[in-house]
């Protein structure tokens, strides 16, 4: 009976710790991209909780019962109970918060580019082919990731462009090349816009070096692996938004010659490896990444808050 009783609390504790990973992994890595999955999430996240209960009931009850008095033992599971709860609650209060930051910083992207022909949903648009990339990155590469740090930064990277002067960014002909030059210098602008925010940090290089070539020949001359592989893959997932979607100096490509537009950049402007990831995603997915896009985009629109 002893044995017995040892392996049922052994069992608990193991349960226990496997559901408290599982919740952790849960809240902090979550791949929902387009956020469409909430109900499943919160499922989840009830019956990983539920678990947990379950395991720290088992072990209090048999602590109880074979090595203390009922009322000492009543005491350690009430006292397991309330910090699994108030442990649940504060991982839940993080991920809630987590959740609206980023659905607020959404809107302010999206309202800031509507109405301009040259940026309207662009970013947005990145920001969801990047996450896509993310979900099929191999797990190797996923894991030198952070998720959260990842949405911020492609729905960031063309802050800076709010110090480019609005002559320039609302032109509706051909730049020059002078006028290009400036617009170029918009990762660096954006970078010392973020600066006062220190949780912004991490993010900060990504941002800096988006637009930087895999072959050394950017601004920074830094080349392949030396350009932090989230830039790589925002570079990747900005180039095809920006040749697919309309713009007021050029028409927009098709799916098909994008991809091939991309390949012929790999190697030089952009990673070979994040190119072929991109070229590997479905068609359909991509398609509802830019479905999200005009969906928040026609609601800004029609509420004309840049009017």
């Amino acid at each position: 009976m002893f044995i017995l009783s040892q392996c049922i609390i052994a069992a608990g504790f193991l349960l226990m710790l496997i559901n408290f990973v599982r919740c952790a992994v849960h809240v902090f890595f979550s791949k929902n991209v387009l956020l469409k999955n909430d109900k499943k999430k919160i499922v989840l996240t009830i019956v990983v909780l539920a678990l947990m209960l379950a395991s720290c009931v088992l072990y209090g009850y048999t602590y109880s019962i074979y090595y203390l008095s009922n009322w000492v033992g009543l005491l350690i599971l009430t006292g397991i109970l309330l910090c699994t709860i108030l442990l649940s609650w504060f991982f839940s209060q993080i991920t809630g918060i987590r959740e609206r930051c980023r659905e607020i910083l959404e809107a302010l992207v999206g309202i800031i580019e509507i109405g301009d022909p040259n940026l309207e949903g662009h970013s947005l648009y990145v920001h969801n082919l990047t996450m896509l990339m993310y979900e099929n990155l191999p797990l190797t590469k996923k894991t030198a990731i952070n998720p959260s740090n990842l949405h911020y930064a492609s729905l960031l990277l063309d802050i800076g462009k709010l110090g480019i002067p609005r002559r320039i960014m609302d032109k509706t002909g051909k730049l020059t090349e002078e006028e290009w030059e400036i617009v170029r210098r918009h990762p660096e602008i954006g970078v010392k816009i973020l600066a006062p925010m220190h949780s912004f940090d991490p993010i900060s290089t990504w941002i800096k070096y988006h637009h930087e070539r895999v072959d050394g020949t950017g601004y920074y001359h830094l080349q392949g692996e030396q350009i932090p592989l989230a830039s790589r893959m925002i570079a990747v997932a900005d180039t095809y938004s920006a040749i697919t979607m309309e713009r007021s100096y050029k028409p927009s490509m098709k799916h098909d010659d994008a991809l091939a537009e991309l390949k012929l950049a790999a190697g030089t402007q952009l990673d070979e490896e994040m190119v072929t990831l991109f070229c590997h995603i479905p068609y359909t997915d991509i398609q509802k990444a830019l479905n999200d896009v005009k969906t928040k985009m026609e609601r800004y629109s029609e509420e004309g808050f840049r009017e």
